[in-house]
């Protein structure tokens, strides 16, 4: 039988990333609120409401509470805890972990039956979600699509070889002040949660879906010191992992790409996990780390075409959302050249295309039976 229920949008605002530029703009946020200064959103969730997210017929379902030094607009009195040795606490100490577990209740407690649309920034927080559709489905009948730049499921010591010669500062969306015998343990963070995931059996290797990954490995990808990062990827994607690398952007690639979501997409509930760096520095300019152009927004659009398809004409349902990643410090913001940061307009027009009728219906009563909050569910 099929029943119908609503979508909810809720808000995961954990922003522990020790990168030293996260950093400066913590402090310097901390450091205009004590002044006054009044930014124009606090965090990812309250800018999708304010600029619009109930177009989308998402219900508001609030926020997971996190403490205001880990979110991205600290208070001026949280200044002696924004440094990398708090952070690398947090991190020691399984705190990405924690809130994962803290998104997994409130899911529970919180959404369901209904849908999860989590708005967020640290990406591990997907975990929870994951965690609590897969007790609630079978890891079996649960498929996750994920839009992202990076396959976060590398340990974070593998990672570290790959950064260039030549920057070796570059942080490649991962702690990089933690010593070595920390990052050797691979504790849960952004960078490594979904192999998390995959070790615990709550998430398929099969049903794992990686869509414009720009760092697959490729056949450069051979010196030594890279070549326990390589080997780790490869053999996530012997067990199962799929991928449409950024590479295959290039030329014609609709046809391969549709053909890869009607192959890969197999399980009866599919949830979409949006990492907005997936558009860095072409149709997104505030994701938290942009170390390389991603795809357009016409390419963005259409994913959420094809997955949308996928959903409404095949075999499947839609089990929730996420949109993450996102630099709260740069959103919205113009440089002097004149480039304007589009990263929420990208978004909404990610989930115009991904819940089709919610862009033009919000005008329609709320009693519509056909309403995209209200999306079916095969049980």
């Amino acid at each position: 039988m099929r029943s119908r229920r609503k979508m909810k949008a809720f808000g995961v605002a954990l922003d522990a990333s020790d990168d030293p530029m996260n950093l400066q703009l913590k402090r310097a946020s901390a450091l205009g609120a004590g002044i006054g200064a009044q930014p124009a959103y606090a965090d990812p969730y309250d800018a999708l409401m304010q600029s619009g997210v109930t177009r989308h017929r998402l219900e508001p379902a609030g926020k997971v509470p996190i403490p205001s030094w880990l979110g991205p607009r600290p208070l001026l009195a949280d200044l002696p805890l924004v440094d990398p040795g708090h952070f690398r606490r947090f991190y020691e100490e399984q705190g990405f972990s924690r809130i994962s577990e803290d998104v997994r209740n409130f899911v529970r407690e919180r959404i369901f039956p209904d849908l999860p649309a989590m708005i967020g920034i640290d990406h591990s927080s997907t975990g929870g979600v994951i965690a609590a559709l897969s007790e609630r489905y079978g890891p079996e009948k649960l498929c996750v699509v994920v839009l992202d730049r990076h396959f976060d499921a590398i340990p974070l010591s593998y990672r570290l070889d790959m950064r260039p010669l030549h920057a070796p500062d570059t942080s490649f969306g991962m702690p990089e002040t933690m010593p070595f015998s920390t990052i050797a343990a691979d504790a849960c963070c952004c960078g490594n949660f979904w192999s998390h995931l995959l070790d615990a059996g709550l998430l398929l290797p099969r049903n794992l879906i990686v869509i414009a990954v720009a760092d697959y490995p490729g056949p450069d990808c051979a010196v030594d010191r890279q070549s326990r990062f390589r080997e780790a990827y490869m053999a996530l994607e012997k067990r199962g992992c799929r991928f449409f690398t950024l590479r295959q952007f290039a030329g014609p690639y609709r046809h391969r790409l549709a053909q890869f979501i009607d192959d890969a997409v197999a399980a009866p509930h599919v949830y979409v996990s949006l990492d907005v760096d997936v558009g860095s520095w072409n149709c997104v300019h505030a994701a938290r780390y942009m170390d390389g152009p991603g795809i357009s927004r016409e390419q963005l659009l259409e994913i959420a075409s094809l997955l949308a398809a996928k959903i409404r004409h095949g075999n499947a349902s839609l089990a929730g959302l996420d949109v993450m990643e996102f630099n709260m410090h740069f959103l919205g913001m113009q440089t002097g050249d004149g480039t304007r940061d589009e990263t929420l307009e990208a978004v909404h027009a990610f989930l115009d295309t991904l819940l089709p009728d919610a862009g033009n219906r919000a005008g329609e009563s709320a009693e519509e039976p056909d309403s995209a909050l209200c999306v079916e569910e095969q049980t």
